[in-house]
């Protein structure tokens, strides 16, 4: 009860520190991209659950309470793999389940000067390209799918490492342009409940959002790679495989966003960010995400 409270009196705070004021919720029309001040983009996948049941958990709810909450936003396909895979690539490219793939062609990790991928439980050091590693899992990094990575063990080693390096270069402000965090298979909420992911993304970012400096210099995205294994049918109830995704930082305007997006429109926000030309037809097809950026002075 005490942290409910506590964490209810922080949102509080921070609303009235940033001038926050929420808007209705934006219309079906895609509203305009700004570029953002923020120069570096944290990208957080979390697994297989229903976008409404993410909404109620605490640390999550209170995430799309004081950021951009995209309410119509979808996957792209029913395993991880070919999700992780579009998101820093911008093309499924055949990949239809998660058997270790091998890719020659664009990502987002060849584009870019400054990156990382940190992956809970992965053997820092290593470029290991095994299936699985206790709690860690080799389908949920999709970088080490693509034939560059797998052949050049030190490119590998300086751009994938451990999710402890994250908290470390996070809290000394020391972050790549573009960060990919993937908790393990008991925390991302695939093999454990929602609720020890909520409380996993709480321990490790709740501290980061009080930092003024990592509110102003990073964009937080949180998002699931596909909604709930329960939901294979979810198409013909109507939820199109749509899943829990929310923008937050100083340059996001908090507000329910009713456009529909997905993981292209995600990737190509990224791009817009990170001055990135499309590397797909995916990507290329996209929009970025607009509407939901504040002027900052």
């Amino acid at each position: 009860m005490f942290r409910k409270l506590l964490l209810s009196a922080l949102l509080l705070a921070m609303l009235v520190v940033w001038g926050f004021t929420r808007p209705p919720p934006a219309s079906d029309e895609p509203g305009q991209f700004r570029q953002p001040f923020a120069t570096k983009v944290v990208l957080v996948i979390l697994e297989n659950s229903d976008s409404d049941a993410a909404y109620r958990e605490k640390f999550l709810g209170f995430l799309a309470a004081s950021g951009a909450y995209l309410a119509n936003y979808h996957a792209l396909a029913g395993h991880s793999q070919p999700n992780y895979v579009a998101l820093v690539s911008g093309s499924t490219d055949g990949v239809i389940d998660n058997s270790p793939a091998r890719l020659d062609r664009a990502h987002l990790g060849q584009k870019l000067k400054s990156w990382m991928a940190y992956a809970e439980g992965y053997p820092a050091g290593t470029c290991d390209l095994r299936g699985a590693i206790g709690r860690y899992v080799r389908k949920h990094v999709p970088f080490l799918s693509f034939a560059d990575v797998q052949d050049n063990p030190d490119f590998c080693r300086q751009h994938i490492t451990g999710f402890d390096q994250f908290l470390v270069d996070a809290h000394a402000h020391r972050l790549p342009s573009f960060s990919l965090v993937v908790p393990n298979l008991d925390h991302d909420a695939h093999d454990k409940p929602l609720r020890d992911a909520d409380a996993w993304l709480e321990r490790s970012f709740a501290d980061l959002i009080k930092d003024p400096t990592f509110r102003r210099d990073v964009l937080l995205i949180v998002t699931f790679d596909e909604a709930g294994k329960g939901n294979w049918f979810a198409g013909l109830a109507g939820n199109d495989n749509r899943v829990f995704t929310v923008l937050w930082g100083e340059d996001v305007l908090p507000g329910e966003v009713k456009t529909r997006y997905d993981h292209y429109d995600l990737l190509r926000t990224i791009e817009a960010i990170l001055d990135v030309a499309p590397m797909a037809a995916g990507d290329a097809g996209a929009r970025p995400i607009g509407g939901i950026w504040r002027q900052r002075e």
